[in-house]
């Protein structure tokens, strides 16, 4: 089942930022592929999407997050919700994991 994705504000900025940072092609094409991976199949293996309820009050909805990068220092990863409507997708944040 494929999903459309919606950006909000921040992720949209966050993701142009690093799409645009041509220091880190690498993190911009493990971005692209995981957000491609995420549209596709947010349960695809690489991602390792899991819950993370610190997050759900914070965005009023259960948000999830997917590994962009493993095994990296401040390795990169997606926080999402789903919705607002069927097959849907919303990233909320695209941040360094500490």
């Amino acid at each position: 089942m494929i999903f459309e994705l919606f950006n909000s504000t921040d992720a949209g900025l966050e993701i142009s930022r690093i799409m645009d940072d041509l220091n880190r092609p690498g993190l911009a094409k493990q971005l692209k592929k995981a957000l491609g991976n995420l549209s596709r199949d947010p349960g695809h293996p690489g991602l390792q999407s899991h819950p993370v309820t610190q997050f759900d009050s914070l965005f009023g909805a259960k948000v999830f997050s997917s590994y962009v990068q493993n095994n990296t220092p401040g390795a990169h990863r997606i926080l999402w919700v789903y919705g607002p409507k069927v097959r849907q997708i919303t990233v909320v944040a695209v941040i360094p994991h500490y």
